[in-house]
């Protein structure tokens, strides 16, 4: 394990999951892209989990996801690391559901320092590449242990603008009267 050594307070920056390109770079493609090339993930590892569950053990009849994302870096020796944080609602036109809270901890070899203008690309854009599997697998398997069939959220779509304030995904579930044999028979 490698200890942050102790650093300036760390950057912070919101992101929300529909990638827009608000914040103009201040660098070009071919540093970015040399910045890119020398970049190793190293880890990706739960930082902290909390989840709610309002609905119960029963899988909702329908329900839509809306996602909340945050991060933060802070250098360490030989890379950088970024808290990449999620908020995930669960939740019908009336009603919360359930509520999962994720961070996720990501650490990066680098022999160029991460600046805040390269971080305003790279948060948008490799950032949520590397963290949206394990936002989905954490999904996925919490509602399940919540009693609920688990849901599959969407696969990221990069460069895909959304209009604002649509829910970015909803799911119809019924729960499985008969097991899938019985039904043919």
């Amino acid at each position: 394990m490698t200890a942050s050594p102790a650093a300036p307070k760390p950057r912070r920056r919101t992101t929300k999951q529909e990638l827009t390109t608000e914040d103009s770079p201040a660098i070009s493609r071919e540093e970015y892209a040399q910045f890119i090339g020398q970049t190793d993930l190293s880890n990706i590892w739960l930082q902290k989990a909390h989840t709610n569950n309002m609905h119960g053990p029963q899988t909702p009849d329908q329900a839509t996801f809306r996602f909340i994302s945050t991060a933060r870096w802070e250098p360490w020796d030989g890379g950088f690391r970024i808290f990449h944080h999620y908020i995930v609602h669960v939740e019908t036109v009336d009603s919360p559901l359930a509520e999962l809270d994720i961070t996720l901890g990501v650490d990066f070899v680098s022999k160029l320092p991460l600046t805040d203008e390269i971080f305003t690309i790279f948060g948008d854009v490799n950032l949520p590449v590397n963290t949206w599997p394990f936002l989905r697998e954490f999904v996925s398997t919490t509602v399940g242990r919540m009693g609920w069939i688990p849901f599959t959220i969407p696969a990221l779509k990069q460069g895909v603008k959304r209009p604002p304030h649509s829910p970015t995904t909803t799911r119809t579930r019924k729960p499985r009267t008969q097991h899938p044999q019985q039904a043919s028979e």
